[in-house]
């Protein structure tokens, strides 16, 4: 593992809950959805590509092997989530 200092540990630690707080939310939001606002609605479609984004952030930085352990581990839990997930996404930008 590469040296990795406090600030980029902590960085890795926030994409991580960030991003695990928002994949695993999606079956709440997909049972919920018909009965947000269409403002609400359209807001989370145009603003779920910031979890992309994140996402991919995730990846670079495990591409250069910055994760501890445990980081490591919650990272593989993700991708799980994520592969699950992703087709309420589709559905919900569809819908």
């Amino acid at each position: 593992m590469a040296q990795v200092d406090r600030a980029t540990r902590e960085d890795v630690e926030h994409l991580l809950a960030r991003a695990s707080a928002a994949w695993e939310s999606l079956p709440d939001v997909q049972r919920d959805f018909v009965q947000w606002d269409l403002v609400d609605q359209l807001a989370f479609i145009e603003e779920w590509p910031l979890e992309e984004e994140r996402l991919e952030r995730l990846a670079t930085l495990a591409r250069v092997d910055i994760f501890s352990d445990s980081q490591r581990a919650r990272y593989a839990r993700l991708l799980r989530v994520v592969a699950d997930t992703r087709p309420i996404v589709e559905r919900l930008r569809c819908a």
